[in-house]
This record gives C-alpha cells, structure tokens and sequence, in this order.
C-alpha cells in the first residue's frame, strides 16, 4: 500500500517530543534535547559546523547547531532529555560524536510503527502508545548500564517538573539541593551539558506544548508556560527549533500523551 499525503504530526509523551513529516525551512538552530532522526525512505541531510552529513538515521547531541532538510521524504524525529535514562545511555554510552550515524534494531520498529500510521492501519494514540512502548523496552538496556547522572541533578529536574509553571531561581534551586549556588551550577552542567538557565528555558517550551491547543492566543500561551511575553517565548522558540511557533504549529496537528 502507498503512503497517504498528510500533515506534519507533533506528538508529546513526557519530556520526550516526537515529529513526524517533512523539515526543510528550519534555521539553523540548537536545543537541549538529545536529538535521534530517522528516514522513512532515502536519506536526509544535516548541516552542522561546516559539515553535510547523509545517513538514514543520525543522533545530533545536545547544544549542537544543526540544519535539518529531509530532501522531501517523511522523517521521524526523538527529542530526548538528555539526563532521562534513554538519552543518557545514547549520548554516552552508544554515541560520541556531536553528529553521527546510528543503526539500531530498534530504529526499524520506529519506521515501521510511522508507515502503519501513514498507511491508516494504526492510528495516531496507537502509534504514539507504540513508540512510547519501544522506548520502554529500550529503558531496559539504559538501566543496566552505569547511569551516572548526580542524584542532585536528577532531584532538581524532578522538583521542576513539579514546578514547571513557576520560575524557579538558581538560589532556590541551589537550597532545595543543599547545594551552593556555585556549585550547583557547576554540577548541573557537567550532568547535562546545557547550563541550568537555559534548561528550565527548555523546560518550559516543552510544557508549552500540553497548552497550545487551550490558548486563545501566543501571548496567553507564553504566559501560561512561564515567559514574560510572546517576543521571548517567540525567540526561544525558534533559537530551539529553527521555526516560530506559529510555523511549526500552524503546519502541524498536535497530540499530547
């Protein structure tokens, strides 16, 4: 059966944020997240630091600058959290390299769960419970392996998913810890790469994303999700996906676990 024409489709499960369709207007940009690509048919190409990569599935690390074209065809695209189990085990255990090729068996079920949807055998919560089931069993090998992530670091991403329509400082932070401000800093970055300002900034664009479709507008969008107004929520926005949020919604259908 031939695939079926159909809208890019934007799925949230946790913290984990996964696209499905096709990317070629993006700016470049750089995010948080742990980033897994994958073709459904032929090959895409990532731009990174002056290099073209081509490859049927690619991890992009975290704070990494990229551009994503998918030469026309569907992609599948993970955003992980880099401190959760899976992305740990990826970025540190199966990867090293800020771009790089990764083949997987577990790839080949994630392409397969993406055509059945575009074939209409499955359908959208269907295929979002099947990737989210694939990532369970994925967790399994995460656990055996030395998760070395601080308790400290793991505890504070915890208290913010509790918190994450407040802003919370580095010095409550720091003291909900026990930790020193400096110190804190300090350790969160070296757990997850990415400073604690622009995490809790990552944070709340993922949490925007359970609060599109109740929102009247960007502005009470951005409020809910914790930004002083729509320029910022805007410019984060983008400066994370290479696309504003009207470009990536406004062409996208929307479902949230």
């Amino acid at each position: 059966m031939e695939l079926i024409e159909q809208e890019n489709l934007i799925f949230k499960a946790g913290d984990t944020g996964i696209f499905l369709g096709k990317v070629s207007e993006n700016e470049t940009h750089q995010h948080y997240a742990l980033q897994l690509t994958v073709s459904l048919y032929d090959t895409f190409e990532i731009q990174s630091e002056g290099e073209v990569y081509r490859s049927e599935a690619a991890i992009v690390q975290p704070q990494v600058p990229h551009h994503l074209d998918s030469q026309g065809h569907p992609v599948l695209i993970f955003l992980f959290n880099p401190a959760s189990a899976i992305g740990h085990f990826i970025g540190k255990h199966l990867t090293n390299q800020p771009v790089e090729d990764f083949h997987e068996i577990w790839i080949d079920y994630l392409k397969m769960f993406a055509k059945d949807l575009f074939k209409n055998e499955i359908n959208e919560k269907t295929f979002l419970s099947a990737c989210i089931n694939s990532m369970a069993e994925f967790n399994d090998r995460c656990l055996l392996a030395k998760h070395k992530v601080d308790k400290r670091v793991l505890a504070s991403l915890q208290y913010l998913d509790r918190h994450r329509r407040e802003v919370i400082s580095l010095s409550e932070i720091s003291e909900e810890m026990c930790l020193s401000e400096s110190r804190f800093q300090h350790l969160f970055k070296e757990h997850t790469g990415i400073s604690y300002r622009r995490m809790q900034l990552w944070k709340r664009l993922i949490s925007s994303f359970d609060l599109y479709t109740s929102s009247k507008n960007l502005t009470e969008l951005a409020h809910k999700s914790g930004f002083a107004d729509s320029a910022h929520y805007t410019k984060t926005f983008k400066e994370s996906f290479g696309l504003t949020p009207s470009e990536l919604f406004g062409a996208s259908h929307l479902v949230v676990e």
